[in-house]
């Protein structure tokens, strides 16, 4: 295993192994067993699957909580960001925290479709590319065209990232 610490970093570990009267490998070795020994005593619950909506025969269920008026607020002006219920949002941020999966809101679902109408144009272009090639008309097919293609799937992938990303990092809490 190498870790790059920086040499402030790396100085001031030495010294503190130093003073335990242990080797820098040795110590990280301890504390990797001590976290490994701490995950073992209290495993994470597996993450629940979700599989789409549920049933028709499954019954939703009433279920109350009581929030402070500071949270209360945080909830309302958290759902008015991502264009939703206060309902949706709570019921969103409880499924992320039982799958482990990105609950998209709407400014996500627009990106992603908005990103998903892109594919299909590359897909357009990138078959009539192939066609130009298997017709021998290589002339038509350029670098230039190649680079403009390469620049929209970045600029897609980038634009997926950032939903996903958003969607899931804005369940924790600052």
């Amino acid at each position: 295993m190498n870790i790059h610490l920086g040499e402030d970093l790396k100085a001031r570990w030495v010294d503190y192994c130093t003073g335990l009267g242990k080797t820098p490998g040795a110590a990280i070795k301890e504390a990797i067993e001590q976290q490994l020994e701490k995950a073992a005593k209290n495993p994470s619950p597996p993450p629940m699957r979700q599989t789409g909506e549920a049933p028709d025969d499954e019954p939703k269920v009433r279920f109350e909580i009581l929030m402070t008026k500071s949270e209360k607020l945080a909830v309302l002006e958290r759902s008015n960001l991502e264009r939703c219920s206060q309902r949706r949002w709570i019921i969103d941020a409880i499924r992320a925290g039982l799958t482990r999966e990105p609950q998209f809101g709407m400014k996500e679902i627009d990106a992603l479709g908005e990103s998903n109408y892109q594919l299909l144009a590359i897909g357009r272009n990138v078959n009539q590319v192939a066609k130009a090639m298997n017709e021998g008309r290589r002339d038509s097919v350029t670098i230039e065209s190649i680079e403009r293609l390469r620049g929209i799937i970045d600029a897609h992938t980038e634009k997926v990232s950032t939903a996903i990303r958003a969607s899931v990092e804005r369940w924790y809490i600052e």
